[in-house]
Parts: structure tokens; sequence; C-alpha cells
């Protein structure tokens, strides 16, 4: 299930003076090296399986620390696997807001999401 027909029209779309058009060849994304490229591809399909596993359960996304500003960030599902296939594309993720006021108890972190998957896998 995709999203993208739900989210409102690009603000700038057809304008030439659209904001990322000013983005130098410096911020646009490097080329993925095929390693870089097969382990994108894997996460995309072990998200898949994350969210098909677990969103039954009340699990709606992963949750990372980012060191960076020493905070927590919540992404659902198809956030992430929106940015993976952007990344796939060669493109820059897409602007998005956060959920407002996420419920934490609703994200897992992924090597928690992993384990959860190894296991179901076992039984």
């Amino acid at each position: 299930m995709t999203f993208d027909s739900m989210m409102p029209r690009d603000p700038f779309a057809d304008d030439p003076n659209d904001p990322a058009s000013f983005l130098s060849d410096e911020e646009r994304p490097e080329p993925l090296s095929d390693q870089e490229r097969r382990s994108i591809e894997a996460d995309l399909e072990r998200l898949a399986f994350f969210a098909q596993i677990l969103s039954p359960r009340g699990i709606r996304g992963i949750v990372f620390y980012c060191e960076d500003c020493e905070d927590f960030h919540f992404y659902d599902w198809e956030i992430l696997a929106t940015n993976m296939r952007a990344m796939l594309a060669g493109e820059l993720s897409p602007v998005h807001e956060p959920g407002a006021e996420p419920i934490p108890e609703q994200y897992v972190t992924w090597d928690y999401a992993l384990g959860y998957a190894d296991g179901y896998r076992r039984v």
C-alpha cells in the first residue's frame, strides 16, 4: 500500500523556481555501488516483512536514535520504504513530516524487528 496518491500536490510542481532546482551537484546523492544497491534492496524486502508481521500487533514502524540531535526519530513503514526506493532511484529522500506526537510504544528498533522476524520464521 502506498500513500503517494493521498499526499498533497507538490507546491513547486512545474515551477521553474523550485527550491530543489537550486541544489548543487554536491547535494545530490552519490551513485550507489552494486553492494549498496543489494543491501538496500534486501532491507526493503525485510521492511515489507516487518510491516506484514508487526502491523497486526500495533507496531507502526521503526525508531532510530539520532546521535546528531540526541533524540529519537519515528518512521512509519511507508516513509521508510519510500526513502529506500528514492535511494535506489538515485534521488534525494522526499520531504516528509513526522507523525504528530508519535506513541513510542508503537515503534521498534531495526534490531528488534530483525529478531522478531527471525523468531517468527522459526515457529
